[in-house]
């Protein structure tokens, strides 16, 4: 039985995509750069908020992607989330998770900044044990790094665990920590997107996780 979850943020557990695609405009509008679309911006996120940044500038001008990422960060950590909610029977799913006596926790390409805004507003009632960011220290994932460093810090062997999350990222982080794997498909990427990165386990929505999970 597993005795610990680990969840992905952006497309997993809660819906982001309208407040990243906010921000990163405004970023562009502030350096006279045009605006992307949601469907670029869902294209463009999932491995780090660097990648996110250089992929959002015009062709020319990503030889000032360092600058231009600590502006957007500023923005993205100022930003209020007005836009970004949870997915349906998210809740119930971790509650139960938890009363199984199973650990929680996030990792996610998210800057750790922003990562915090969000532990300590949105995704403060699931109870989640740890919610870690992108920090210096850290390869972003597919790199294991961070997620074994949770890992140990929650007293959790990585085959007693799983990770979940709708990128391609998040199938190669669980291949690369030794981890059993579960893509969601309520996300960022197509099925088609995740069984080319090795995905083989599948769930349509929190009720199908939680029975999945369950089963491990």
């Amino acid at each position: 039985m597993l005795k610990s979850v680990i969840f992905d943020l952006d497309g997993t557990v809660l819906d982001t995509l309208p407040d990243l695609n906010i921000c990163m405009n405004r970023a562009l509008a502030d350096y006279g750069f045009p605006a992307i679309t949601r469907e670029q911006t869902m294209a463009f996120v999932g491995h780090g908020g660097r990648n996110f940044a250089f992929a959002a500038l015009p062709e020319g001008k990503k030889d000032i992607v360092d600058e231009f990422y600590a502006h957007y960060c500023r923005i993205h950590v100022a930003c209020k989330n007005e836009h970004t909610h949870p997915f349906p029977g998210e809740a119930e799913c971790l509650s139960a998770l938890k009363k199984a006596g199973m650990r929680l926790a996030v990792v996610t390409n998210k800057s750790q900044a922003a990562a915090d805004v969000l532990a300590g507003t949105l995704l403060k009632e699931y109870g989640f044990d740890i919610v870690q960011g992108n920090r210096p220290e850290f390869p972003v994932k597919p790199d294991p790094a961070s997620t074994l460093f949770v890992l140990e810090k929650l007293g959790v062997l990585p085959a007693e665990a799983a990770f979940v999350g709708d990128g391609d990222t998040d199938v190669q982080t669980a291949k690369n920590a030794g981890m059993r794997a579960v893509s969601v498909l309520w996300g960022y990427r197509s099925r088609a997107q995740l069984e080319e990165a090795g995905a083989k386990v599948f769930a349509e929505d929190f009720s199908e996780l939680l029975r999945i999970l369950q089963k491990m």
